[in-house]
């Protein structure tokens, strides 16, 4: 029992450790920027309730990496709303979709995948091939597929689409993606500017962006995607975005909207 007490312990020091030290260097990156640029400031209430969200969703993630490995990549259903694919961000896998999945289907959606890629070593690139594969096989069932990208995941989507042809893509979703050139590594860097040259994506597509100001890895700025319909947060961590109540209703609003 202490063994077991103490490894819970460490594990929730642990991942409040991390997000403190993501957020303190949110915090001196803001001080670099504009007064005009830099988003309200949310009371000392608010911001801890959000900084224990966050502190939640990230555990919560990370427990359901094992999740991950036993989910079934695609879930069916009798609903007749069409056919979605989710792409996880970095550090995770499919697991950390458990809760938006059953939403999803919940609410009519029909086969609802997870795809999955190595959270640490893979490729946007190769990951966008395997995921191109994933969506011909599953449009080639049921037409019009909606794509949903967390984080690095957007990345992944973005690539897919600008490399390959998607004439089975309705919509596109970004959940806290970062569309502008910032901290992040520097292969991800080269080729965010080049995704980012000459993108017709938010012309092709119907694309929306939902990011947080209380985004502690992604910067608001750098979390809005010029051309898409933008949706700023607040008091919402970047892991949170994937289970949060007010965020889920939001994808549903705009997944409801009719296509133009």
């Amino acid at each position: 029992m202490r063994v077991l007490f103490g490894t819970v312990l460490s594990f929730a020091v642990l991942i409040v450790l991390c997000n403190a030290a993501f957020y303190a260097r949110r915090a001196r990156r803001l001080r670099a920027v504009a007064a005009c640029d830099v988003p309200e400031r949310l009371g000392l209430f608010d911001a801890a309730v959000g900084f224990v969200g966050e502190c939640a969703a990230a555990a919560v993630a990370v427990l359901l990496i094992p999740i991950g490995w036993c989910m079934r990549p695609c879930r069916p259903s009798a609903g007749a709303r069409g056919p979605l694919v989710l792409v996880h961000g970095w550090g995770v896998n499919r697991g950390c979709f458990w809760l938006l999945r059953r939403r999803l289907l919940r609410d009519g959606w029909s086969s609802v995948c997870c795809f999955n890629y190595a959270p640490f070593d893979a490729t946007i690139e190769n990951a966008a091939h395997r995921l191109r594969r994933v969506v011909d096989a599953l449009a080639s069932e049921q037409p019009g597929v909606t794509l949903i990208g967390h984080g690095r995941g957007g990345l992944v989507l973005r690539y897919y689409l600008r490399r390959f042809p998607a004439p089975n893509a309705r919509r596109v979703v970004f959940l806290g993606t970062r569309h502008s050139v910032g901290n992040e590594r520097e292969s991800d860097a080269r080729l965010l500017s080049t995704l980012n040259a000459a993108d017709r994506i938010p012309l092709q597509f119907d694309v929306i962006a939902i990011h947080s100001s209380f985004d502690a890895l992604v910067p608001p700025a750098d979390g809005r995607y010029p051309g898409a319909f933008n949706v700023e947060i607040s008091n919402v961590g970047h892991y949170a975005l994937l289970f949060s109540a007010k965020v889920y209703h939001l994808i549903a609003e705009n997944l409801a909207a009719p296509l133009l």
